[in-house]
C-alpha cells in the first residue's frame, strides 16, 4: 500500500506491506484521516512522548522511532474484510473506529502508535473489529473523521458534574475544545465561556452557541481576556461550581487555572503537556479545586457523537479547513502547530501534491 511513514521527524510516502487483519480484526480501506494535537507532539516532542508512555505503563502508545511509522488515528474508511473469526458490517459500509488492535501477544495497541498497526496516513488501517462503527449514509464519510476528536471532549465532559445552570470554561477551541464546548451546552450548562487567540476557532465556537469568546491575548498565557473572569461575571453570586476544561497543551496554563478559578471548580486536564510542567497544589486545595486528568471516556460516547454529526445537531463541514494528501503531511504538521491557520486538516489517500487545500473561509471573528 501507499503510505506517508515517519521517518527521522518527516514523512515520506512510499510503499509499505499491505497489513494484514489477525483474528477478531477488520481491514479497511482509508478514506480520510484527521491529524491531532497528540500526532503534533508524538512527532516534535518524541522521546518526551515515549518516556511518558514507559513512566505511566501505558504500552498502547510505544513504538520504536528508528522504524517507519504510519501515524494517523482520527480515521474514517470502508471495510475491505475480515481476519479469522471476526465479523461486523459488510465490505463495503463506511465505518469508524476506536483506534485500537490487540498484537500477537494480546496486548493493546492504538492504531497510528504503533509500527505494527499503521494508521490513516495509509492506503489501508488494521484494526479490532469490536470497534467499528457504521457511518449512516447521511453523513459524508470523510466528515466522520470528526468523530474521534469530538468525542473526547464530549466523552470527558461526560465525566463530569457539568449541568443546567453550570458555568463553564473552555480553554482551546481545536477540535476537542469545540466538542466540549458542544457537549456542555448539550447538559444546559451555562455561561459557557470559550477561550482561544484564534479568531478562527473562536468563531466556531460561537457558531456552536458559546456565550461567549474571549481571545486571551498573545498566546494562552498572555496578558488578555480572563476567560474564568469573564464566567464569573456572567454567572453572577450563588452560582453552581465552575466546570473548566483545558485543552491548552503548554506548560503553566494548569497553575494559571489553579490560581484563577473560583473555589470548588472542577478541571478537567486534556491537553497534553509533553515537557516537565510546575504547579502549586496548595493553591488549588485552600479552593477544594478538583482535577482530573483525562485520557480515556466512556466507550459509548464515540457511537453517541456519530450520531450527533449524523442526525445535524453538529456540523462538521465548518471545522475542516484544509485537506492534503500523504505528500502534504509536513506542510500540514508546519500549518497546524500556529493555531491561526486551521482548526482540522484531513489527510485524503487520493489527493496529490504537497500543499493544502483549503476548504472553508476563514470566518469574521465573533466579537460577542
Amino acid at each position: 500500500m501507499r503510505a506517508a511513514a515517519l521517518v527521522g521527524g518527516r514523512f515520506a510516502v512510499g510503499e509499505h506491506p499491505d497489513p494484514v487483519p489477525g483474528p477478531g480484526q477488520a481491514l479497511l480501506a482509508t478514506e480520510a484521516c484527521g491529524i491531532c494535537g497528540s500526532d503534533l507532539s508524538a512527532v516534535a516532542h518524541t522521546e518526551d512522548f515515549l518516556g511518558a508512555s514507559r513512566d505511566s505503563g501505558t504500552t498502547g502508545f510505544l513504538f520504536d522511532p528508528d522504524r517507519p511509522l504510519v501515524m494517523g488515528h482520527e480515521f474514517a474508511g470502508r471495510v475491505l474484510g475480515y481476519g479469522p473469526g471476526a465479523s461486523g458490517p459488510a465490505p463495503g459500509t463506511g465505518v469508524v473506529a476506536l483506534p485500537w488492535a490487540l498484537d500477537a501477544a494480546g496486548a493493546v495497541r492504538t492504531v497510528g502508535y504503533s509500527n505494527e498497526f499503521p494508521g490513516g496516513f495509509g492506503e489501508r488501517i488494521v484494526v479490532q473489529a469490536a470497534a467499528l462503527v457504521p457511518v449512516p449514509e447521511t453523513l459524508d464519510l470523510g466528515l466522520a473523521a470528526l468523530t474521534e476528536p469530538l468525542a473526547v471532549g464530549f466523552g470527558n465532559v461526560a465525566r463530569t458534574t457539568a449541568g443546567p445552570g453550570t458555568p463553564a470554561v473552555v480553554a482551546g477551541c481545536g477540535p476537542v475544545g469545540l466538542g466540549a464546548v458542544a457537549a456542555l451546552l448539550e447538559r444546559g450548562a451555562g455561561p459557557v465561556v470559550a477561550s482561544d487567540p484564534s479568531p478562527l476557532r473562536r468563531a466556531a465556537a460561537a457558531r456552536l452557541g458559546a456565550h461567549a469568546v474571549v481571545d486571551p491575548g498573545p498566546g494562552p498565557l498572555g496578558s488578555g481576556a480572563d476567560p474564568v473572569a469573564h464566567c464569573t461575571a456572567l454567572a453572577g453570586t450563588g452560582a453552581r461550581p465552575m466546570v473548566v476544561v483545558n485543552c491548552v497543551g503548554l506548560p503553566g496554563m494548569l497553575n494559571r487555572l489553579l490560581h484563577t478559578v473560583p473555589r470548588g471548580t472542577e478541571i478537567l486536564q486534556i491537553g497534553g503537556v509533553m515537557t516537565d510542567d510546575v504547579i502549586r497544589p496548595v493553591v488549588g486545595i485552600y479552593k477544594d479545586v478538583t482535577l482530573r486528568m483525562c485520557l480515556t471516556y466512556p466507550p459509548r460516547e464515540f457511537g453517541a457523537t456519530l450520531g450527533r454529526l449524523a442526525d445535524g445537531r453538529i456540523d462538521p463541514a465548518p471545522l475542516v479547513t484544509g485537506e492534503a494528501g500523504f505528500g502534504g503531511l509536513d506542510a500540514a504538521f508546519a500549518s497546524l502547530r500556529s493555531p491561526q491557520d486551521h482548526i482540522k486538516v484531513l489527510i485524503r489517500p487520493g489527493r496529490s501534491g504537497t500543499g493544502i487545500t483549503r476548504t472553508a473561509e476563514h470566518p469574521s471573528p465573533d466579537t460577542r
